[in-house]
């Protein structure tokens, strides 16, 4: 925001001493703050991209701001010229937005028709790159602001002297440079077109795919600050006995996705998605909901499952959107139940529990001095402000522990926090300031095996810890009470619950620091509700795959 309202500012006021010296006579005046705004527009592009689009979007894109530019020369060349060169600026400044306007068009054009079909990782195309244009010549500081400046340089000239000579040339030259980069991208698009390149990157992407026959396929359609819902099953494909591959829909996804052995294959193109060659049965995984999911689904070959990222209470656990697929994969009985009291239409059959083969079981003791990590969940899509627990009482509880000097305190957010609530944002900046954050290139796993106990909001965080076999309290901001809050939220019936006033905390911390746990055996029992059996949930994961390939 900040860099924002700078590149705002920075151009109001070269645009507006631009019109001041126009409107005064002042042609030197007028060269130098259109100098002003190409740094304006060079700054901006280095260190602010994003800025230009959020202008474009306000619109304040390059053709307003280029009619801006056209309009103080207009001015100066109707005050202080003669009437041809009055005229002969006007059609320049009219030529420089229209060259301008068509520039964007171009550019975005040549940018869909420069962008792969289909680009991969750990798949080699056996293919050329696509031609690129020479971006000095196409994305010069703002097309039309250097020929505002080459226009306005000789409109100052004249000015000194009285003459239109000066003019007349810089007239010429802004013109050309107005007309350069449309005229070079409509060559690169002509280019790109008879090159046949696209085409020939789809036929080398069929032909790999074709290669690979892809058995399983792991399928993400949604943002990249959603990776994480993908990230978390790369390992337990990888681990697979049958060939896989990630197939992803954004190449912002592909550059935020962990690192992994799988081949990817990513294209923005349903088309594309709908005509890869892939073997007669593939079973294609999907950790979360997406329109785009459709593209895989209605393939004949494609035996869907809805693996999730996550097994919890939320009410996006048990979606509607879930009828789609041909199965839907749980943890444990658990999460069974949920499909079956929601009554989507999810038919009993078509549920399949196979644990959760993210987690780790752990082979050490808690660390020592005890260690309590708060890791409240985002908040999330709709606008109940009990979906998280951060913005409620995240800061007093933080603050408590840390007043604790026999524990210490780690803080993990949800990396979807503060996407959409300020209130969320200011209570992650405060406990931050006071305890820090977890990395976010630390595993989940790694963070509960350095975790004596953990305080969560109803989220997968508690499947998550549950193997681990430590304390772990849900922050009750509702003020249900622990007997309504479990009839509620099930999974809650392994831990301690913290009410809005901090009651249950000094309890929790008891059993987190060595102390009596009375939570302790219905925690072992909600192992096996929500999970099954940790220890095997590779194997039936695997086996429930091997089920849908060979059926």
């Amino acid at each position: 925001m900040a860099r924002a309202l700078a590149a705002v500012a920075g151009f109001t006021l070269t645009l507006g001493v631009s019109l001041w010296a126009a409107a005064a006579g002042r042609g030197w005046a007028l060269v130098a703050a259109t100098v002003a705004t190409v740094v304006v527009e060079l700054t901006m592009r280095v260190r602010a991209v994003d800025v230009a689009d959020l202008l474009a979007r306000a619109g304040a894109g390059l053709p307003s701001r280029a009619a801006f530019g056209s309009i103080a020369l207009v001015l100066l060349a109707g005050r202080e010229l003669p009437h041809p060169v009055a005229v002969g600026t006007a059609a320049t400044g009219f030529l420089i937005v229209a060259a301008t306007a068509g520039s964007v068009g171009l550019r975005r054009a040549a940018g869909r028709l420069g962008q792969p079909p289909l680009v991969t990782r750990n798949l080699a195309l056996d293919v050329p790159p696509l031609p690129t244009p020479p971006r000095l010549l196409i994305d010069p500081p703002g097309p039309g602001v250097l020929a505002i400046v080459a226009a306005a340089v000789g409109l100052a000239i004249d000015c000194g002297t009285g003459a239109s000579t000066a003019a007349a040339v810089s007239l010429a030259i802004a013109s050309a440079l107005a007309l350069l980069p449309a005229t070079v991208l409509a060559a690169h698009i002509v280019r790109l077109v008879r090159s046949g390149a696209r085409r020939a990157v789809s036929d080398a992407g069929a032909r790999a795919v074709q290669r690979l026959a892809p058995q399983v396929v792991l399928y993400f359609a949604s943002t990249a600050a959603e990776v994480y819902q993908v990230d978390q099953w790369l390992e337990v494909v990888e681990r697979l006995d049958r060939p896989a591959a990630v197939m992803l829909r954004s190449p912002e996804v592909m550059s935020a996705l962990a690192p992994t052995s799988l081949p990817i294959i990513c294209s923005p193109y349903n088309g594309t998605v709908a005509s890869l060659p892939l073997p007669e049965r593939v079973v294609a995984l999907f950790p979360t909901h997406s329109g785009n999911n459709l593209s895989m689904i209605r393939r004949s070959e494609t035996r869907t499952v809805f693996v999730g990222h996550g097994d919890s209470d939320k009410p996006d656990s048990v979606n509607p959107f879930a009828r789609v697929y041909d199965e839907v994969w749980v943890a444990g009985p658990l999460g069974r139940r949920r499909y079956a009291d929601a009554a989507l239409g999810v038919a009993d059959s078509a549920v399949v529990e196979v644990g959760r083969p993210q987690v780790v079981v752990p082979t050490t003791p808690p660390p020592q001095p005890p260690v309590v990590v708060y890791a409240p969940t985002w908040e999330g899509w709709g606008d109940d402000p009990h979906h998280s627990s951060l913005a409620q009482v995240g800061p007093t509880l933080v603050r408590a522990l840390v007043a604790r000097p026999d524990i210490a305190v780690r803080y993990r957010p949800h990396p979807l926090t503060g996407m959409r609530s300020p209130q969320l944002r200011a209570a992650d900046r405060e406990i931050a300031a006071l305890v820090g954050r977890v990395p976010a290139s630390e595993a989940l796993s790694q963070t509960f095996a350095n975790a004596s106990a953990v305080i969560a909001d109803v989220s997968s965080v508690i499947a998550e810890f549950l193997p681990f076999d430590r304390p772990y309290a849900v922050a009750d901001t509702r003020g249900l009470g622990p007997a309504d809050f479990v009839t509620r939220f099930p999974s809650v019936a392994g831990g301690f619950v913290i009410d809005p006033a901090l009651a249950g905390l000094e309890e929790f911390v008891a059993a987190a620091t060595g102390g009596p746990d009375p939570t302790a055996e219905a925690r072992r029992t909600m192992v096996r509700d929500a999970l099954g059996d940790p220890a095997t949930a590779q194997q039936r994961f695997a086996a429930a795959v091997e089920r849908l390939l060979t059926r």
